[in-house]
């Protein structure tokens, strides 16, 4: 799953990868950063549900056990999995190990993990939208510090700032813990991001009504058994928020 870009000094935007690692013991939960997805070449630009092959190293910043830095030249696309049954083996058993009231828990008792889960919420109650109130004066002088750099080979002349998204939105709902008094998670999906963009012409109301159609009505349906992988904050690891959304019941 990829996040939506975010404004980075040294790559102009980057995004944080969270993926499945594919080991001799089963699957486990990997976090890959930075990732300067918009500036990668053609043949690595991985799409979502593809396996791909890299060399990693431990984050130098990250302690979260999950998080790894990508050695992108390494980086090769082996395969792609097709809906649905193909990619049930690598998720089921991860889907439900803990719940969101479990994770932040943890979280705020200062556990080193898990930061990346897939759980399940026992009744999703909306999808709220707002209007995006821009990049902060921060995000802006960290993209103008990249469009200043120069490459070995001279000026990049292919850099240009990352237009914000339109939107930002949060889901609200209930956990599979029978204590749960419900939670509100920012929405970091990438794919969330580009829907916008396809809706860039419509009015205000036009997207919002097309972005609920696809990541509450259709995504989120009953007959698809929706499972949320969520991803904590670095800096506020008691801050979680969705990545994507899993359609763990289309078998």
């Amino acid at each position: 799953m990829k996040a939506a870009p975010q404004p980075s000094t040294n790559h102009g935007d980057t995004v944080c990868v969270a993926g499945l690692r594919l080991t001799d013991n089963g699957p486990e939960w990997i976090r890959l950063y930075p990732i300067p997805f918009r500036y990668l070449e053609a043949d690595a630009k991985f799409k979502k549900y593809d396996i791909v092959k890299l060399k990693v190293s431990p984050a130098f910043k990250d302690k979260r056990p999950e998080s790894y830095t990508p050695i992108l030249d390494s980086l090769s696309i082996e395969s792609h999995l097709d809906p649905w049954k193909p990619r049930h083996a690598y998720v089921d058993p991860l889907i439900g190990a803990f719940d969101t009231c479990e994770l932040n828990a943890r979280a705020l008792a200062g556990s080193a993990g898990p930061s990346l889960a897939a759980v399940v919420p026992a009744d999703i109650d909306k999808l709220e939208l707002r209007l995006f109130e821009g990049w902060t004066p921060e995000q802006l002088a960290k993209m103008e510090a990249h469009l200043n750099q120069d490459t070995l080979f001279g000026p990049k002349t292919d850099k240009s700032i990352l237009l914000p998204p339109r939107f930002e939105g949060h889901y609200r709902y209930r956990c599979s813990s029978r204590k749960c008094n419900g939670h509100r998670q920012g929405m970091l999906d990438w794919e969330f991001t580009e829907l916008q963009r396809k809706h860039r012409g419509d009015s205000d109301e036009a997207a919002k009504a097309a972005i609920r159609a696809r990541f509450l009505d259709q995504m989120c349906a009953p007959s698809r058994g929706a499972a949320f992988f969520l991803g904590n904050q670095l800096k506020r690891p008691q801050a979680f928020g969705v990545l994507g959304v899993y359609a763990a019941g289309v078998r």
